[in-house]
């Protein structure tokens, strides 16, 4: 029920604004526009712990001797694509607002090393790697800087919001994330509808899914190429 409403609800938000600047002359008159496109998703990590450790036990479907000792933590993401539709209201002409929702989906990968432990001993020791197959949800907001007296029109948007991690077996991680955009307008001839390239950036701290074992407790950036058809009121 849940992961069925994440996916209808930008639709019902889509409709329900579509519905009220049709009949709203305030939102025609102040710049309201509504975006649809693509991306692509490129991770890497900004900072990593990859030498912190400890003494841990998994549950028993993890198939894992417990306890175990666990070091060398690194963690990765699959390269993917995504969508990202986007809200933008402007109350002023050089200035304004937008609301973002996004979804991908990719595999978190974990490599880390561990060794079964006894009393005081430590054996077999060995290299493991798990993925884990995970949706994600952007919700985001940000101010924008976008003049509006050029052809090209360039913007710049700050701002931050919330990444829900989804994987499919296990519990939902929310991380709070900062937003940085850089990109430009293209109109064409037709005044309501234009095309938008941009990149994106998110930062954020990995997930982890509630597995202290196997986190790097590091930072990262997504890059997020995309491309959008606009339609402005």
């Amino acid at each position: 029920m849940i992961r069925t409403l994440r996916r209808v609800l930008p639709v019902l938000l889509a409709t329900t604004v579509l519905s009220a600047s049709a009949q709203s002359p305030y939102l025609q008159t102040h710049g309201f526009s509504l975006s649809v496109g693509g991306d692509g998703q490129f991770t890497k990590s900004l900072t990593t712990n990859p030498n912190y450790g400890g003494v841990y036990s998994f549950p028993s479907s993890a198939n894992i001797p417990t306890p175990v000792a666990v070091n060398n933590q690194q963690q990765f993401t699959t390269d993917s694509a995504g969508f990202i539709t986007s809200v933008e209201f402007h109350p002023k002409p050089w200035a304004g607002v937008e609301f973002n929702y996004g979804f991908t989906h990719y595999s978190e990968r974990f490599d880390y090393s561990f060794a079964s432990t006894g009393n005081t001993t430590v054996t077999n020791t060995s290299i493991q790697q798990l993925n884990v197959p995970t949706d994600v949800h952007e919700a985001t907001g940000a101010y924008q800087f976008h003049p509006h007296h050029i052809p090209f029109q360039p913007f710049v948007n700050i701002g931050g919001g919330a990444l829900d991690f989804t994987p499919g077996n296990a519990p939902n991680q929310w991380r709070g994330a900062g937003l940085l955009e850089v990109g430009t307008d293209i109109p064409s001839h037709n005044k309501h509808i234009g095309y938008r390239i941009e990149g994106r950036s998110l930062y954020y701290r990995a997930p982890n899914f509630y597995q202290p074992a196997l986190s790097t407790r590091g930072w990262r950036a997504t890059v997020e190429p995309s491309l959008s058809v606009y339609y402005k009121f």
